[in-house]
């Protein structure tokens, strides 16, 4: 059979979606139901063109009837194909950064830690240590130490590495570690939108060997906790293998539990670890201070924020660095800057900023004072804080524009708008 070139249009493609379908999804994944039937077909004797360009994809001819993989032409035209195993629904979308989703299944603050334990007295620490945001990208930046059995004996890495990217409508985990018992791919999509049961995707990933494997990935069980948050539960299998990899996936902390099979000998066996230690979750209603558009008063701002561990003092500075909601105030924290740490003693809180607080300042009397009041009036609105001290990465006595900050502020009662 000779090749005979068959032109695409964003107008004509479309209409192919059924007869697509069923050469794109009916192999394998319809959970156990067996559609097949015995055909003849002529596979790539065709060349495909989409808006007069020649594109390489695979193609069939069967009876006559050229068929083109859904998702080879889908990802042409810039669109994203979805397929849930479930309800065996495919589904053609627009790409959408699905930040607001996602984020919601990890902490949403720096300084949170986890601690697990697992098989064989097996156990690792980790801590969120930064948050970079992007128009169209957010990673999380996690580091910690896996438990060393072997009394200092051990020659290994025990640290561990880990980033959490939300890109489009994916979770990808990405890590670098020695020991750490985890996935054997050094990257992969953990899970990826709509977070709904049955949900299924597939790609092409490293394994730690650097062999190139095929894996899925679904959505088998959601579930809603008596907190009110949701737990997914996803399921990664090599494929051609037995091989697995199941975690279950808590809202704003991340995975609570890990369980792979370990391909060791004759008799491979399953074993993992769970979270052991899970910081205190819970949503408080809290008052900070932004300033208006003119920068002479500041303003109150109630909101509902994530507080872990009681940490409700720091849960309101990170809010005052998230910035504020309302279009007539304006945020008061420079861009860049992290919060090091937050102490109380005595009715003193002492607040440790990174550099960025006075080196992106953008300057001006009046906007160094609306910063100190929002952070000074958002953390006095607390009954066991009396004064705060500001320090900039531990030291006393740096400047914000002209402004000495050397000894605690009091609360700016005169700069509260009414």
């Amino acid at each position: 059979m000779k090749n005979k070139p068959i032109t695409l249009t964003q107008k004509t493609w479309i209409s192919m979606f059924i007869v697509l379908l069923s050469l794109s999804f009916l192999s394998g994944t319809l959970m156990g139901n067996d559609l097949s039937e015995l055909i003849k077909v002529y596979r790539n004797t065709v060349t495909v063109e989409v808006d007069n360009t020649p594109v390489s994809t695979d193609n069939f001819v069967v009876d006559g009837t050229t068929y083109i993989p859904l998702r080879a032409v889908t990802e042409l035209f810039g669109k994203e194909v979805g397929w849930n195993a479930l309800t065996k629904v495919a589904s053609i979308n627009e790409p959408i950064y699905q930040v607001d989703a996602l984020s919601k299944l990890l902490p949403d603050r720096v300084g949170y830690e986890w601690k697990y334990e697992g098989f064989a007295e097996y156990g690792h620490r980790a801590q969120l240590d930064l948050v970079m945001s992007e128009p169209t990208k957010r990673m999380y930046m996690v580091s910690g130490t896996v438990d060393d059995m072997s009394d200092g004996e051990s020659t290994k890495d025990f640290s561990i590495e880990l980033s959490y990217t939300i890109e489009g409508n994916r979770l990808i985990q990405t890590k670098t570690e020695e020991v750490m018992m985890d996935s054997k791919y050094n990257q992969l999509t953990l899970i990826q939108t709509p977070l709904v049961i049955g949900t299924y995707w597939t790609e092409n990933v490293r394994d730690q060997d650097g062999v190139l494997q095929s894996i899925s990935g679904q959505i088998t069980k959601v579930e809603e906790k008596d907190t009110g948050l949701k737990e997914y539960t996803v399921l990664h299998r090599q494929q051609g293998r037995d091989y697995y990899e199941q975690r279950v996936i808590r809202e704003n902390i991340g995975v609570v539990t890990f369980e792979k099979l370990f391909e060791l000998g004759d008799e491979p066996f399953s074993a993992g670890y769970f979270l052991s230690s899970a910081m205190n979750i819970t949503q408080n209603e809290v008052t900070l201070y932004f300033p208006d558009l003119d920068a002479l008063k500041v303003w109150k701002e109630v909101r509902t924020l994530t507080v872990y561990d009681n940490g409700i003092a720091k849960a309101a500075v990170l809010g005052l660095i998230a910035g504020t909601n309302n279009t007539i105030l304006s945020s008061s924290i420079p861009e860049g800057t992290r919060l090091l740490s937050i102490n109380l003693e005595n009715g003193l809180c002492t607040v440790d900023f990174s550099r960025a607080f006075v080196e992106n300042h953008p300057g001006g009397s009046a906007g160094e004072l609306m910063t100190l009041s929002s952070i000074v009036n958002t953390l006095t609105e607390f009954p066991e804080i009396e004064r705060v001290q500001i320090l900039v990465e531990g030291q006393i006595g740096e400047t914000i524009g002209n402004i000495l900050l050397d000894e605690p502020l009091n609360r700016f009662e005169d700069l509260i708008g009414l």
